[in-house]
């Protein structure tokens, strides 16, 4: 890439982003710490059964019955 072409290209990216204040990133994100958390973290799988009991509040480690 010429000079010429990567002038146009950050005369484009800094019209972009008025009126802000922070200058504009060309490139990957620089980063060296590693994620808080597993990146292929996924939710967890729950049945129809759970949902209910968690509605009616058993299984609640703080849930007491009251009969």
């Amino acid at each position: 890439m010429n000079s010429a072409s990567k002038d146009k290209k950050h005369d484009k990216a800094v019209d972009m982003t008025f009126p802000a204040s922070d200058a504009t990133a060309h490139g990957p994100a620089t980063g060296t710490e590693p994620p808080t958390r597993p990146s292929d973290r996924k939710a967890p799988v729950i049945t129809r059964e759970q949902i209910e009991q968690a509605q009616r509040g058993k299984g609640h480690k703080h849930h007491e019955d009251k009969q």
